[in-house]
């Protein structure tokens, strides 16, 4: 009897543990094919190498303060997940997770405009004319790693 009321607690516990997993694993993906991208970009904009290092430095920063929020995003979409897989779903618990996923999305939307505004900063006038030639505002938009 004990061992049946064990097993929903570990399907649980597997179900959430998949999710964040599968979601970071994808989503991390995505990332580092956008930084390839604007890499081959920038390698045809002859970058100083000071502009190089500031990027580089602009580039650590932002995955540092973004990815803590992109994990804890990940986290609260698999606990909302479970919120809805039950058989009668707390309407309040669900619309709390919801809001604090919303709270992070825009947490991450600011640091990605924080880093293209600061981004776009390094860059002479004609690097950017290039950067934005190059097709660099497409693999630049950071709100599709959403």
């Amino acid at each position: 009897m004990k061992k049946l009321r064990l097993l929903p607690v570990a399907v649980i516990t597997v179900l959430l543990a998949s999710f964040v997993m599968a979601g970071s694993g994808d989503k991390r993906g995505k990332l580092q094919d956008r930084w390839e991208m604007e890499d081959a970009i920038l390698s045809r904009l002859n970058l100083t190498p000071e502009q190089t290092e500031t990027i580089r430095i602009l580039r650590e920063a932002y995955r540092k303060e973004s990815t803590p929020l992109r994990t804890e995003k990940y986290e609260r979409q698999a606990e909302l997940r479970l919120l809805w897989m039950q058989m009668n779903p707390d309407p309040d618990k669900i619309k709390a997770k919801q809001q604090q996923i919303h709270n992070l999305i825009w947490q991450l939307l600011e640091k990605s405009r924080d880093y293209q505004l600061a981004f776009r900063d390094i860059l002479t006038p004609e690097q950017l004319a290039k950067f934005l030639e190059l097709g660099g505002v497409r693999h630049h938009d950071h709100r599709r790693s959403r």
